[in-house]
């Protein structure tokens, strides 16, 4: 007994003593981060860095981190607001970041991204069939792209609707978009931002091949010949001043270019036709549109190609109108119309990106789903 007794003895003062010198010796980095950040973010820091190393090392390379923003100034959130989670550690942070917290930052880029359909990707999908039959099944499937109506408390999902990083989510504060499904989570990319291949995670497959029609062009075909020398980070990128030769989604639809077309987050900006339909219509001020456009064809052709591309282009739209409302009108179920529809959209963007393989596959589609008069 008197051993056990020494030890214990022995033990408390040991513990004593590591309290006092944790007390009076300065605390050791946590993190050999060399970003300046405030103190919050610090605070973030000490806990994160050695849990979630390479999220760190991520945003170290940001140009977010090289101008002081960190963990808190992104997460940070309203205690009202559902998505918060009060009292950690004495903060008011959430998992979701708005797109009004990057708001307070890029306000001119929140006003164009959210005047865009992509803000509104989500309500093409709010009433379809799979939300309330799985779930599940659709987060992973059509809300991965178009983005979720957020559901939660005191910072956790109510259901399947968190995590979403869709383009069009509903945020619990009402705004709606998600900044990083282009330009990623935590290293604030402008490279992916500008990459085709980010474009063709969501825009692609048989009712919206834009991805795909771009590669089989010539434009889509060539681009990487020169864009490898490219520095798509670049702060101040305008494609007219770049070594890039050929265009690609950001080229064409968001990138400053001679003329008119000032840089946008509204890729319809410079649509002129709605195509994604049966039958499709002009946009409204399409006339304006298509001017903006053709500033950024101008970068490489002649006017006379430009018009002459887009009465081509017209002209196809129109026959596709067509072609389309006859087989629909033929239709005898809603799994036909789907399909016709979805050859609608092939060939009409098949032409738009100069892509003869898809508008050829969708004529053929249409003429198969049109019973020929005995």
């Amino acid at each position: 007994m008197r051993i056990n007794s020494i030890y214990l003895l022995r033990s408390i003062v040991s513990l004593c003593l590591l309290l006092a010198l944790a007390l009076v010796l300065p605390a050791q980095p946590i993190t050999t981060t060399t970003a300046q950040t405030s103190d919050e973010t610090a605070r973030c820091l000490a806990c994160h860095a050695p849990r979630q190393i390479k999220l760190v090392e991520t945003w170290e390379t940001s140009s977010h981190a090289k101008n002081g923003v960190g963990c808190y100034e992104c997460h940070k959130a309203d205690p009202k607001d559902t998505a918060a989670k009060n009292g950690h550690f004495s903060f008011s942070v959430q998992l979701p970041v708005s797109p009004r917290t990057c708001a307070e930052c890029h306000p001119a880029q929140y006003e164009s991204f959210a005047q865009s359909r992509h803000a509104e990707a989500f309500e093409t999908i709010r009433n379809v069939p799979l939300r309330t039959q799985s779930p599940a099944l659709f987060e992973q499937s059509c809300a991965i792209c178009h983005g979720n109506d957020l559901r939660m408390q005191r910072g956790k999902a109510l259901d399947n609707t968190w995590p979403n990083h869709g383009i069009g989510r509903i945020n619990t504060d009402g705004s709606r978009g998600n900044c990083a499904a282009c330009h990623g989570h935590h290293d604030d990319s402008m490279a992916r931002a500008r990459s085709p291949e980010t474009c063709g995670k969501c825009h692609h497959g048989d009712v919206g091949p834009a991805y795909e029609a771009w590669k089989a062009s010539r434009h889509g075909n060539d681009w990487h010949l020169t864009a490898a020398a490219t520095d798509l980070n670049k702060s101040d990128f305008k494609p007219v001043n770049e070594d890039l030769k050929r265009p690609d989604c950001f080229v064409c639809h968001l990138a400053p270019s001679t003329g008119i077309a000032s840089a946008t987050h509204n890729p319809g900006e410079r649509l002129s036709w709605h195509l994604a339909t049966i039958h499709s219509e002009h946009r409204e001020d399409w006339g304006e549109k298509r001017l903006a456009m053709q500033q950024s064809c101008r970068n490489c052709h002649a006017s006379t190609q430009i018009d002459m591309f887009y009465r081509r282009f017209d002209a196809s739209v129109l026959e596709f109108n067509r072609l389309a409302s006859e087989a629909a009108s033929l239709a005898d179920n809603s799994k036909k119309h789907t399909k016709i529809k979805g050859a609608a959209m092939k060939g009409k963007i098949g032409a738009a990106m100069l892509s003869p393989l898809h508008v050829r596959d969708a004529v053929e589609t249409l003429i198969d789903e049109t019973p020929s008069e005995k």
